[in-house]
């Protein structure tokens, strides 16, 4: 009985979450601009729709590497006008052989999330 509320529970959870992203015209992503040594990370959202949307972001970069892990977050809200493009946030980081990066892009409209991007490099790609 209870392992079948518990389901049922989280099934709706799931459908809500998916059904939500399904809605929303919103497309985000990560633009990765190379340098030597290093990367510049752009966080940026896309409207399609016909209407204004205000909206929570996070973007998280964590860079691995031998000395230890490093992460920043930049979050904020922000509106996006119908049928444009913003960019939210930059992040500049240095790769060296061995290290990983990672960044991670979420697009929040009150707790769901409506879009997302994510992007994994490995030092030894450069």
């Amino acid at each position: 009985m209870h392992a079948r509320l518990i389901v049922s529970i989280v099934m709706c959870l799931v459908l809500n979450i998916v059904g939500v992203m399904g809605q929303l015209p919103v497309k985000a992503w990560i633009v990765m601009e190379s340098e030597v040594h290093s990367y510049l990370l752009k966080a940026n959202v896309q409207n399609v729709g016909h209407n204004s949307l205000t909206l929570r972001y996070i973007f998280e970069v964590t860079k691995k590497e031998r000395a230890g892990d490093t992460k920043t977050i930049q979050k904020g809200i922000f509106t996006v006008l119908d049928k444009s493009i913003s960019s939210l946030s930059e992040s500049r980081i240095s790769l060296s052989k061995g290290d990983k990066l990672m960044a991670k892009l979420l697009i929040y409209q009150d707790n769901l999330i409506v879009a997302q991007d994510s992007v994994v490099l490995q030092g030894d790609n450069y």
